[in-house]
């Protein structure tokens, strides 16, 4: 029976739990196969997770983003990130996710015939293509002109939109998936989702890991506190925001602009950020935040000095 204790499904650190756990891997399977499956993709029959949940991690390093990253048995990479709001640049940082993933591939002495295909899969609970009705987008290299034309299969990028999710078809594996992840706990008599259980063994399965998460003193613990981190996190970054709208109102629209991506770095840096994730918000490198950061006071002039020799 569903707890009391409401944990959202699509919170980054359930979403690691339920797919990150080495005891988990046929959920995750079976979660991944849906994707494949509703992409017309080869389905995968085995695989190895490479960052497999740690409670202690997470209580130590609330900061961590808890994406999950395996290997399958045919060779190719998949990284799973749940992402539950939009703030903006994501289609990019999705690219540099994956560009990290597939670089790393790489060690000295090798050559690219040892690289694999890399498979990103966003779920996100917003609406990314609003223009678009269909809830899951794949993105590959294929040729401007001739789209059937594919430069290679390595890139794949996935996005599955929970909003757009209205209504589902119980034969359709991703559906029910989606709808789980949207609906889990919010209501205990929900017949759609009953009938979801009935229908998918490893969602039911799913379900008995969510029950295991609510009722666990230390898994709620660690929810808890995450939440609380990622509220405190938001509202930084927002009053960060604030401060540079303000700042840029005082002073001129050229300075003001630096004073805005100098004060934002320096705050968000203070509650821990990374750089990766500060540039995102200033759209600047992460070498170049480090390069402000590492600058102190003399951050602001170290941005103001690099436009100034692009005139």
């Amino acid at each position: 029976m569903l707890t009391d204790f409401y944990v959202k499904p699509t919170s980054d650190i359930f979403i690691k739990y339920l797919f990150g756990k080495e005891e988990h891997k046929p959920i995750l399977i079976d979660f991944i196969n849906a994707v494949m499956k509703n992409s017309g993709f080869p389905l995968i029959t085995d695989l190895v997770i490479k960052n497999p949940f740690n409670i202690q991690t997470i209580l130590n390093a609330k900061e961590t983003i808890l994406d999950i990253k395996a290997k399958s048995s045919d060779g190719r990479w998949i990284d799973i990130e749940m992402q539950n709001s939009d703030k903006g640049f994501f289609g990019e940082r999705a690219l540099y996710y994956w560009t990290a993933l597939y670089g790393d591939q790489l060690v000295a002495g090798e050559n690219y015939a040892t690289l694999r295909p890399v498979v990103c899969i966003n779920i996100l609970d917003f609406k990314m293509f609003k223009n678009v009705d269909r809830y899951h987008l794949c993105f590959m290299l294929r040729e401007k002109d001739t789209p059937e034309l594919l430069l290679t299969d390595h890139l794949s990028l996935h996005f599955l939109e929970l909003p757009k999710i209205t209504a589902y078809n119980l034969d359709k594996s991703l559906d029910n998936w989606l709808y789980y992840l949207k609906n889990e706990g919010l209501n205990k008599e929900d017949g759609i989702m009953e009938n979801i259980l009935k229908n998918n063994p490893q969602i039911a399965n799913a379900r008995e890991k969510y029950l295991s998460f609510t009722q666990d003193e230390h898994m709620r613990e660690a929810y808890d506190s995450h939440i609380k981190w990622k509220r405190d996190h938001d509202s930084a970054l927002f009053f960060a925001e604030q401060k540079g709208l303000e700042t840029g109102t005082v002073k001129g629209r050229h300075e003001g602009r630096h004073e805005e991506k100098f004060q934002t770095i320096m705050r968000l840096q203070k509650y821990r950020m990374q750089p990766e994730e500060i540039a995102d918000i200033t759209s600047l490198t992460p070498e170049k935040v480090r390069a402000v950061i590492a600058a102190g006071d003399k951050g602001l002039d170290l941005l103001m000095e690099e436009d100034a020799t692009r005139h």
